[in-house]
C-alpha cells in the first residue's frame, strides 16, 4: 500500500512539474510573439511614414526608392509548424502518462498479492 502511494506521489509530482514546465514555457512564447507582432506593426506604421514624408520631400523626376523588405528568419518555425510540433508533444505526453498509469496498475496489483 505504501509503495502504491509512492508511486502515485511521484506520478502527480511528475505530472505537476511538466505540465507547469509546459505552461509557462507556452505563456513566454505567447508572450514573445505578441511583442513580436507589436514591433512588427510599428516597423509597419513607421514605414508608412517615412514613405509619406519621403514623397513630400521627393524631386518630381525621381521617385522614391521602396525600402528593402525584411527577410523572415529562418531559424524560426512558422505558426503551423509550431502547432504541430506541440500537438506531436501532447500526443507524446499522453502515450508516456499511460504507459506510466499501467506501470502504477502492475505495481499496486503486485503490491495487493502477498
Amino acid at each position: 500500500m505504501a509503495i502504491a502511494r509512492w508511486a502515485t506521489g511521484i506520478l502527480l509530482g511528475l505530472l505537476l512539474w511538466l505540465g507547469l514546465g509546459h505552461y509557462a514555457s507556452a505563456q513566454s512564447e505567447a508572450r514573445l510573439e505578441s511583442r513580436l507582432n507589436r514591433v512588427e506593426s510599428e516597423l509597419s506604421r513607421l514605414r508608412t511614414q517615412f514613405r509619406q514624408v519621403e514623397s513630400q520631400l521627393a524631386i518630381p523626376d525621381r521617385p522614391a526608392p521602396d525600402p528593402p523588405a525584411i527577410a523572415p528568419s529562418l531559424g524560426e518555425p512558422s505558426l503551423d509548424e509550431q502547432f504541430d510540433n506541440l500537438a506531436t508533444l501532447a500526443i507524446e505526453l499522453k502515450q508516456r502518462v499511460r504507459q506510466l498509469e499501467t506501470r502504477v496498475t502492475q505495481l499496486e496489483s503486485a503490491a495487493a498479492q502477498p
